[in-house]
């Protein structure tokens, strides 16, 4: 896939997390991400469920009173309505599968 290619050729420059959006369809938005070691996607709220999956590097997924982490090909299940940031540990790259509504597909 180009898409995680370019984020991943481009992640040793980046001192923010790079984003991009490679499917939306019906219910669902398939977004790719990359965050650099030290780099963190600040506090964000998910409202629908939601998945990540770690292609390569690794991530703490981290919430108000948990952190986890997760290295290269783990998954996690992030509830709906959880407060969480994420922090690159090692130069990661890592799919978030996004349910606009919180129906079970």
């Amino acid at each position: 896939m180009l898409v995680i290619n370019e984020i991943s050729e481009s992640l040793s420059k980046s001192k923010k997390p790079l984003i991009k959006q490679i499917y939306d369809k019906a219910d669902k938005t398939l977004l790719v991400i990359g965050l650099r070691r030290g780099v963190e996607l600040p506090e964000n709220l998910t409202t629908s469920k939601a998945k990540i999956m770690v292609v390569q590097g690794e991530i703490d997924f981290n919430t108000a009173t948990s952190s986890y982490r997760l290295e290269r090909f783990d998954s996690f299940e992030i509830p709906p309505d959880t407060k969480h940031s994420v922090v690159g540990v090692f130069d990661a790259i890592f799919l978030l599968l996004l349910r606009k509504s919180n129906k079970t597909p």
